[in-house]
């Protein structure tokens, strides 16, 4: 059983037209570092190409496996970039924690890695996701002299975890939905995109993903909301809030999903 997992890092975006979190270029290394000890998968990290030789020597200094791809990707000029821009406000995007080109970007990255037929299951991980902002500290490693791995290295991740994932998976996808009612998170898209409108969860799309033929089903219509969207909105919507449109849309088919009632800390 082969497994993909597709991420990204791109540092320094928070002050430019694509907005981002500020001071998260270690957080992000490590954080996948701690990823990574998910031994049995294959990752592919798409990045900026100013960024893609120091993330390359970073990780031959910290990790003695070939088990990472480095793959160079231009947030400024991809498929959507001319629609995007057209719609965005760039003065409030400056100031944004969320860059909406890496977003959307997600489902292209997850359709390029689809192709790649030798692989069973594909899951996409947020680069960030192991960090003591969601992790307990009991699952931290607060005995390390490092100050980043106290914060970013998790025993959480590994090969355990993965099989778990994969197992719970079956032969359809993954996803974490938070109960949006009860602890309201966001609105979603307009209810004219519903055939059944509801907006009793919120996607979360820090992870996600399952097997390989279903992922490249949920993308597809992925792209065919985006693209509606895009053409008859005025506003940039979340690719969280697209993927709740389609989980809604094809939830009985592709997914299952992890509900998540409140808080940010993820639970035993």
């Amino acid at each position: 059983m082969k497994v993909k997992i597709v991420t990204a890092i791109f540092n320094g975006l928070y002050g430019t037209e694509l907005g981002g979190r500020p001071g998260r270029n270690n957080h992000y290394r490590y954080s996948l570092k701690s990823l990574m000890k998910m031994t049995d998968a294959d990752f592919v990290c798409y990045t900026s190409p100013d960024e893609i030789d120091d993330l390359s020597v970073f990780f031959k200094t910290q990790i003695d496996n070939h088990q990472l791809t480095l793959k160079p990707y231009d947030l400024r000029n991809f498929k959507y970039s001319d629609r995007i821009n057209k719609i965005k406000d760039v003065e409030s995007t400056k100031t944004s924690d969320r860059c909406i080109e890496i977003q959307y970007s997600k489902f292209i990255w997850l359709s390029n890695e689809i192709e790649d037929l030798t692989h069973d299951y594909v899951f996409w991980f947020d680069g960030g996701l192991s960090h003591n902002g969601l992790i307990p500290n009991k699952y931290l490693n607060k005995v390390a002299d490092n100050f980043y791995e106290q914060h970013y290295d998790s025993i959480l991740f590994n090969n355990k975890f993965l099989q778990n994932l994969i197992n719970h998976c079956g032969e359809k996808i993954q996803i974490v939905a938070k109960n949006n009612v009860q602890h309201f998170w966001s609105q979603t898209v307009p209810q004219k995109y519903y055939s059944d409108y509801c907006m009793e969860l919120h996607i979360i799309g820090g992870f996600f993903g399952g097997k390989i033929e279903k992922m490249r089903k949920f993308c597809v219509l992925f792209f065919s909301y985006l693209e509606l969207l895009l053409d008859n909105e005025d506003r940039l919507y979340a690719e969280e809030n697209i993927m709740t449109l389609t989980y809604y849309i094809v939830n009985k088919c592709l997914t299952h999903f992890i509900l998540i009632y409140g808080g940010t800390r993820m639970r035993k």
